[in-house]
């Protein structure tokens, strides 16, 4: 198996590494391990670089902790890694990752083409929305395009252009980053799901990032209506202004194979 696993991770967390090394070790996974950033040691000057508030209000219902831009962060350094790599692709994990279904065949297989996944994410770690269509089927799995990605960047495959494109982007940081993954609209990086979730959280470790949400919602019930109703309804024109149509999606050509249709998922 050649695709190797990136896992985002505090130095300090050695128990969470630990963890990490002996899943990737029951699948003989290749890994290295990207120093991610406390939001607590994120100086103040770099968060005032990194993270536009006036954007913020514009874009999200409330305001980011600390720890969700010192997140992004640690993603987009991997991207930029992966961007600057010899690399095809690149299997990203949170520290927090666990498989739920055995991966080898899926990445034993991807790895015989792995030009084709150059400008695409893949996101493991859960099932895709309604609106559904299967793109192509490889090994026990379906590469699913949806107009609703999951939450979350727990595990993901991502792409050597794809992280080259999302870098060049270079804008603030506004939202958390699985909530601006779901904007395609704005980065316009095919993003597909796996059919069945293929990685989850571990349920024994506590998140840095949800024990910090809490204290950054907005201060009355009243202003956390309104920006949540502002947001909900900005999300929802993009996406209904902007289906998904997989035969024009550019970056899919590769995947898009001329005797298998696209069709939809159950």
């Amino acid at each position: 198996m050649s695709i190797k696993a990136v896992i985002l991770s505090l130095p300090k967390d050695v128990e969470r590494r630990r963890s990490c090394e002996l899943e990737l070790d029951r699948f003989n996974l290749a890994h290295e391990f990207s120093d991610a950033i406390s939001g607590d040691q994120l100086e103040e000057l770099h968060l005032l670089q990194s993270y536009d508030a006036g954007v913020n209000r514009r874009k999200f219902k409330r305001p980011l902790s600390r720890n969700e831009v010192a997140c992004t962060l640690g993603h987009r350094q991997i991207w930029q890694k992966i961007a600057n790599s010899e690399d095809h692709m690149c299997l990203v994990l949170e520290d927090d990752a666990t498989f739920v279904q055995n991966p080898t065949s899926f990445l034993d297989a991807i790895s015989h083409c792995p030009e084709c996944f150059e400008e695409v994410m893949v996101k493991l770690d859960g099932p895709p929305g309604k609106n559904a269509q299967i793109v192509r089927s490889i090994a026990d799995q379906s590469l699913v395009l949806s107009d609703r990605l999951p939450p979350r960047t727990t595990g993901y495959i991502i792409g050597r252009r794809a992280a080259a494109r999302l870098i060049a982007l270079d804008a603030p940081i506004a939202r958390p980053i699985d909530i601006d993954l779901k904007f395609y609209w704005e980065h316009k990086v095919p993003i597909l799901t796996l059919q069945q979730q293929m990685i989850a959280e571990r349920a024994a470790v506590d998140s840095n990032i949800e024990s910090t949400r809490q204290e950054t919602k907005p201060g009355s019930s009243f202003s956390r209506f309104v920006r949540n109703t502002l947001y909900q309804a900005s999300y929802t024109y993009g996406r209904l202004s902007h289906p998904l149509d997989p035969h024009t999606i550019e970056g899919l050509g590769p995947l898009m194979q001329t005797e298998s249709r696209v069709r939809t998922c159950i």
